[in-house]
């Protein structure tokens, strides 16, 4: 597979300890492991543009420049994160691009409750949380055109200790580790390809209410959401994966995917 000698090159040893989790199916590979990396979204966004087929997977140990939602910064000490993203050229209409992070939550957070014994809710749209700390994220960034994709980010607090986080994210985040749920980031990668994959199939297959009403089962409803003129409470998933939010004065609002995250225009460079 094409590689450019101008990027970091893959570690032998981390890809070979990694590639044995991919699932097969649409998340198939090829696996590239990385020591570090500015970031796997943009190394993936790379690799897709020169060709990387659907399911290709690039993991870091470390990223320099690793980002959130709303461009967010992502940071953990080198090997205490799974730190991955995944390229892929979905058989949907772009309106439906952002039910994918949506099955993307449900997977990291059935993974998750196999590690220990915890329970896994989803804060709208691609967080994580396990006793209101945030223990994953979800970044998805997509490309329509000619040549459809979404490159799908994900990153996963496994073993940080507290002393590890920085003051801005100090009381919100924690590791699984520290939840009282220790897993290698093998075992953990091959339980969120495998599920991911499995969701990625009943999206193609069956549509969005089986997703939606698993996603509604795990949802963090009832909590308070800034609006552009003020604020509301959130009450439900919509059809279309948009969160309804009821405004203190009982109208409901419908907040769609935030902008920036998908889709972009065609030939977009990766950030």
């Amino acid at each position: 597979m094409h590689w450019t000698p101008a990027e970091p090159a893959p570690d032998p040893a981390l890809t070979r300890a990694f590639a044995d989790c991919l699932p097969g199916d649409r998340l198939a590979g090829p696996l590239r492991g990385y020591r570090s990396l500015e970031s796997t979204q943009i190394a993936a966004r790379a690799w897709a543009v020169h060709g990387a087929p659907e399911g290709a997977v690039v993991l870091a140990d470390y990223q320099t420049a690793g980002r959130g939602q709303h461009g967010r910064s992502w940071t953990a000490p080198p090997g205490t994160a799974l730190l991955f993203s995944v390229v892929l050229r979905p058989p949907l209409p772009v309106a439906r691009w952002p039910e994918i992070p949506l099955a993307t939550g449900c997977a990291v957070a059935e993974s998750v409750e196999t590690a220990g014994p915890v329970s896994a809710r989803l804060k709208w749209p691609n967080d994580v949380v396990v006793d209101g700390r945030k223990v994953a994220g979800v970044l998805a960034e997509g490309v329509a055109g000619e040549l459809p994709l979404v490159v799908l980010g994900i990153g996963v607090n496994v073993s940080q200790r507290e002393t590890d986080w920085p003051s801005h994210l100090a009381g919100g985040a924690r590791s699984l580790a520290a939840l009282g749920a220790p897993v290698s980031r093998e075992m953990l990668l091959r339980a969120i390809l495998a599920r991911l994959s499995a969701w990625y199939g009943v999206l193609v297959h069956d549509g969005f209410e089986p997703l939606r009403a698993a996603w509604r089962r795990r949802a963090l409803l009832g909590t308070r959401v800034p609006l552009p003129d003020g604020e509301g409470t959130s009450i439900d998933l919509g059809p279309r994966g948009e969160l309804v939010v009821r405004r203190d004065n009982g109208d409901l609002t419908f907040l769609v995917t935030p902008p920036g995250a998908m889709p972009e225009p065609a030939g977009a460079e990766a950030r």
